[in-house]
């Protein structure tokens, strides 16, 4: 039976805790009733450097909650959850959408967590990414549900980086590891044999639309899609920000003549390799249409929704692959 953590537990906490108790006497009452729980589930392990530090989780878990930012990882490593944070449908592509389609939402950071439902599910295992001062989810609360790993990210960009970490939590590890692996050298792969003509090439830049009216952005060194263009032997824009504080570089659509010296220039674009709506203003505008590289046809698409899946990095080897051939020498 899962253990909970009863003792000193405030207000709504405590309620919560009651439901797990009552939920799991309800499970456990009859001959016939059955167990949720298989078969040598009682193995369990330490992981350690959390946002909750050392954290005891079973070696094999079997029902896990995807909180937020871990649900399209989790069905890439091929662990369908038994409840998920709303952000996992936001993120989803159409193949992972169909395999947690009678997956119920347990609510998420933009609206409220709902602690009754985790408990109602009976997971084994929570596992969440988190940001320092982040007011959206009660770890304490989750932790007194079931095991819960949260896993510390500034920006976006740790959530990829921490694809190894959330793998090893649910039993995947040596898995994810080999194609990870594997990734690296696809990246590498492509810079071998594409060596002269991107040397030829110059510089890139990845650019899309902004939210912030009269701007656009531009990827940084901090960036994932820095990480997979430059891995791929691609030399990225040096009117970046060298230092940047975030994975995207603000940049007010009056000052577009500074990506002049790029000379291919990669897109937002969507699961279709369709321009999303707010980078297509920029594409659509004068000073954008007359930089050289667009001017020479080097305006590429570069597939980016699911980011935080090897799905997306299939797709984005491919647009990089097919950037490089069809590349034209810029002035």
């Amino acid at each position: 039976m899962k253990r909970l953590y009863l003792t000193g537990i405030p207000g709504a906490r405590a309620l919560v805790a009651a439901l797990a108790v009552v939920g799991l006497v309800a499970g456990c009452g009859g001959s016939d009733s059955g167990s949720t729980e298989p078969a040598g589930s009682t193995a369990t392990r330490v992981v350690t450097g959390t946002a909750l530090g050392d954290v005891e989780v079973p070696s094999a878990p079997q029902r896990v909650v995807a909180g937020w930012l871990v649900g399209t990882l989790l069905v890439d490593l091929g662990v369908t959850p038994v409840g998920m944070f709303d952000d996992l449908k936001l993120n989803a592509s159409p193949a992972a959408l169909a395999q947690v389609a009678d997956v119920p939402s347990v609510g998420g950071v933009e609206t409220s967590v709902n602690l009754e439902k985790i408990v109602e599910l009976q997971p084994d295992l929570i596992v969440t990414m988190v940001r320092p001062g982040m007011k959206g989810i009660d770890l304490a609360a989750l932790s007194d549900i079931a095991p819960t790993v949260a896993i510390e990210i500034t920006d976006p960009t740790g959530v990829w980086a921490n694809y190894g970490k959330v793998a090893d939590v649910v039993g995947k590890g040596a898995d994810a590891q080999q194609r990870l692996t594997e990734l690296d050298k696809s990246w590498a792969d492509i810079a071998a044999a594409n060596k002269d003509k991107i040397a030829g090439l110059g510089e890139v830049v990845y650019a899309e639309g902004s939210a912030q009216a009269g701007n656009f952005q531009i990827a940084t060194n901090k960036a994932l899609v820095y990480e997979r263009l430059t891995k791929s032997g691609l030399r990225y824009f040096a009117g970046a920000d060298p230092a940047p504080a975030r994975y995207n570089q603000q940049i007010s659509l009056e000052d577009l003549p500074r990506l002049a010296t790029a000379k291919a220039i990669f897109f937002e674009a969507d699961i279709n390799g369709k321009p999303t709506a707010r980078t297509q203003a920029l594409l659509d505008s004068p000073l954008f249409k007359a930089l050289p590289a667009v001017a020479a046809g080097n305006l590429f698409a570069l597939r980016t929704p699911y980011a935080y899946t090897f799905e997306a990095a299939g797709l984005q080897a491919a647009d990089i692959k097919a950037a490089i051939a069809a590349a034209k020498p810029v002035a």
